[in-house]
């Protein structure tokens, strides 16, 4: 599948993960790569500009997401998280090369980014996310669930 191949819905289908809080930040993500795989398919102008807005938007998201995982996976002791905050690190060196190569004028950032984000939902988000999530499904600390979810459990049909 080509960078400008990605099918949303099929993206949406396999990263819901039961976790409301999660499933709705993956939902910003493949907003922000089918608005740049949609620029790509527009031109290269218009590839370059959306890029710009991409990666501030992928920067915006790793603030956010990646610590909303991350203290979701210490509160609940997982035991990957290790590996996961690895895997988080290098979507963020992926960011910066790619802002790199953009800024030193090398071709066709905007496709590599947005194949980047499409491989990253179908690798990261449908593996070591659901991964997570199966953990996160079968915990029996209620009372940690209900601390992290805001004083109520929001689980899916799948987790309740």
């Amino acid at each position: 599948m080509g960078a400008n191949d990605t099918d949303s819905t099929v993206i949406s289908e396999c990263i819901v993960l039961g976790i409301p809080i999660i499933d709705r930040q993956h939902a910003n993500l493949i907003r922000i790569t089918n608005n740049l795989n949609f620029a790509c398919q527009k031109g290269l102008d218009t590839a370059n500009l959306r890029f710009i807005n991409a990666v501030n938007e992928a920067v915006d998201y790793v603030k956010y997401h990646f610590s909303t995982e991350e203290k979701l996976m210490v509160l609940l002791e997982y035991p990957e998280l290790i590996q996961h905050k690895r895997e988080h690190g290098d979507f963020v060196w992926e960011i910066i090369c790619c802002a790199k190569q953009f800024e030193e004028g090398q071709e066709l950032v905007p496709e590599k980014f947005a194949a980047f984000l499409g491989k990253w939902i179908y690798t990261h988000i449908a593996s070591s996310d659901k991964m997570f999530a199966d953990y996160f499904g079968g915990m029996n600390h209620h009372s940690k669930l209900r601390l992290i979810l805001g004083g109520r459990p929001q689980l899916s049909a799948n987790y309740a």
